[in-house]
């Protein structure tokens, strides 16, 4: 595959969308200079991004900002908009995946800020495996408790799977957590697949009581902060994801610290 345009996108679509990896984050009018898409035009090419989960908007502030997802992200998500609408070809844009993403990935700039938010428990786990399937070196996992609305025998297994996948692509995977995190997780997984995951590099669990809060340290550039309601402190209210170099050294700093007080979890 040459371009996006291949996968559904338009021209100014897909013009617009690499804009934005050249760019890190802009408003309309800085993608429409970038990507030479006509201002009349620009504001129906990231909408039309958006509709399909390329791009993340910061609303808070005038005028808008854009932020583009991972290439990687990207292109799963236009196959599996494909895969529903055209299954007797998929395999030809499967077979042309692996290409396409290393077209894109060799625009794309990560020294920008940025910073997006997901509300509610099923959208911040959406957002939290985007991440980590995002995730190129390391993965940091800070868990100290357990929002009252996840449901630890569903989602704990389906965050073990999606570590286990990044330890098989290559991602350090460091897990740090509480006493009473450690019991759920070791009774809502089953002892075998707990037993492979340990044994596997490279992965560790260390066990802590100095740790504060729940949170996903990407790439050592990346944080994933869960955000408790502050109406009752036992209930996520979202998740909050901040792409700052700057801050996530101050938290890998103090996560370190606490990394090397904790307990090495090496059997279950």
């Amino acid at each position: 595959m040459e371009s996006l345009r291949d996968l559904g996108l338009s021209s100014y679509e897909d013009r617009a969308y690499r804009a934005l990896l050249a760019l890190g984050t802009g408003t309309a009018a800085a993608v429409a200079e970038e990507s030479g898409v006509p201002k009349g035009r620009i504001y129906d090419a990231l909408g039309g991004l958006e509709s399909r989960g390329l791009v993340r908007v910061q609303t808070d502030r005038e005028p808008k900002r854009y932020a583009p997802v991972e290439p990687a992200v990207a292109v799963d998500r236009l196959v599996e908009a494909k895969r529903r609408e055209l299954n007797r070809r998929i395999e030809t844009y499967e077979s042309g995946k692996g290409e396409l993403i290393d077209r894109l990935a060799d625009a794309e700039t990560a020294d920008d800020e940025f910073w997006t938010a997901a509300v509610g428990a099923d959208d911040s786990l959406d957002l939290l495996f985007e991440r980590i399937d995002a995730a190129e070196e390391s993965i940091v996992v800070v868990a100290t408790d357990v929002s009252a609305q996840f449901d630890v025998d569903r989602d704990g297994p389906a965050l073990l799977d999606r570590l286990l996948a990044a330890i098989r692509g290559g991602v350090d995977v460091s897990v740090l957590i509480s006493p009473s995190v450690f019991d759920d997780a070791r009774a809502a997984v089953d002892e075998d697949r707990a037993t492979l995951t340990i044994a596997q590099g490279p992965f560790e669990l260390r066990v802590t009581e100095d740790a504060y809060g729940n949170f996903y340290l990407i790439d050592g550039e990346e944080v994933c902060l869960e955000v408790a309601d502050p109406l009752s402190p036992d209930r996520l209210f979202g998740m909050l994801d901040l792409r700052d170099r700057g801050f996530a050294a101050r938290v890998n700093e103090g996560f370190e610290a606490a990394w090397a007080d904790g307990t090495v979890v090496d059997e279950v």
